[in-house]
């Protein structure tokens, strides 16, 4: 890690507007405002790739919706038919990429030290995607989603950009390899190690600390209840029993309190679900109102909001549970990163409070 490289280039495979398939039926570009088609059924079968130059202007992809609306890439494009339908890889150098992560995950209106650390963490973590070649039967590096890092959801901002360049080409290392630089929303007072998803010992940089810099946030408490028709829903969905829901119970908790082990009891039967993902997944609260920290209510989505919750109470129509945190709760709280920011910390100061034993390198 000591030698300086020249920056990479990044290719990441973009997925459809609701970020569910790198696969595409149709795609249609836009070079200054003149649009192409292409068609999944009429290149099946060829083996050429379609490639499109970097654009003054950027690359529009209007058959993509993003939460700003048709995105714009910088960087050049790749249409690659395949028997599915079609990849779409867009390729520029890693911290043009960073540019339209950072804005994405983090807000641009956060401090500015929060928004160097999480230029740092994503890029480790990209840099880490790259060597790992997760995405290579793609042709990709990473995708655009939530299972990488969200990329050209929201336009890059001035602010956003600044952070990435002001630490350009630093990663956080530990004996001068990368780590997995972890980040997700809010805590529960408390950060997780990566045994919440099975690990047989937490990653050395992983330590569980103390994280009461975002106990005001919103997302630090909440309760919700929960049918037990949602329920069975998901329990014959993805556990496979049938009929009315007897139960639902805590096994096990790791030891920074997230639940990591949670039976389900039905009339055919019971089963352990284990890893806070899962878990989170079967108590998704769709349809129910969430109310946080500070009486406010919001809709419910796919996840539980985090793992760290306790069961206040099962009757004949439900669940009510109440918990903390927003996110998988493993490495840095952004949220906390802001609050941290803001009382003077630095970004170097923040990601030693995160992650322990580590160094920051350059690796261009």
């Amino acid at each position: 890690m000591k030698e300086h490289r020249s920056e990479p280039e990044i290719r990441v495979v973009l997925t459809d507007s609701d970020f569910q398939s790198v696969y595409h039926d149709s795609v249609t570009i836009s070079l200054d405002e003149e649009e192409t088609v292409y068609e999944a059924k009429i290149l099946h079968g060829r083996r050429e790739i379609i490639s499109i130059p970097e654009q003054e202007n950027g690359i529009g992809i209007p058959s993509i919706n993003r939460q700003y609306g048709m995105p714009v890439y910088s960087g050049r494009m790749e249409i690659r038919p395949c028997e599915e339908g079609l990849l779409l890889i867009n390729i520029l150098p890693l911290e043009e990429y960073l540019k339209a992560v950072v804005p994405s995950e983090m807000p641009s209106a956060y401090e500015m030290e929060a928004l160097k650390a999480q230029a740092v963490c994503a890029r480790t973590y990209a840099w880490k995607q790259m060597q790992e070649g997760r995405f290579s039967e793609y042709g990709a590096d990473v995708d655009d989603s939530v299972s990488c890092q969200v990329y050209q959801n929201i336009a890059p901002q001035e602010a956003s950009s600044r952070a990435v360049e002001e630490t350009k080409g630093k990663i956080i290392c530990q004996d001068g390899q990368p780590v997995e630089a972890y980040y997700f929303s809010t805590s529960a007072g408390v950060t997780s190690t990566d045994e919440i998803w099975g690990a047989h010992k937490a990653a050395s940089w992983l330590q569980s600390v103390p994280c009461k810099f975002d106990e005001k946030e919103p997302w630090s408490a909440w309760e919700v209840r929960i049918p037990w028709s949602n329920l069975e829903e998901k329990a014959a969905s993805l556990l496979k029993l049938t009929g009315r829901l007897k139960s639902v119970s805590v096994q096990k908790k790791s030891q920074s309190g997230a639940v990591t082990e949670l039976a389900v009891a039905t009339e055919s039967g019971s089963q352990n679900l284990n890893g806070e993902y899962a878990i989170r997944e079967f108590l998704s609260p769709g349809g129910c109102r969430i109310t946080e920290r500070n009486g406010s209510t919001v809709d419910g989505g796919q996840l539980l909001p985090s793992a760290y919750f306790e069961i206040l109470k099962q009757d004949e129509e439900g669940v009510t549970l109440k918990g903390g945190g927003y996110g998988h709760g493993v490495g840095m709280s952004q949220t906390a990163a802001n609050e941290m920011a803001k009382e003077g910390y630095t970004y170097e100061e923040i990601l030693n409070y995160f992650f322990r034993d580590i160094e920051l390198e350059e690796m261009f």
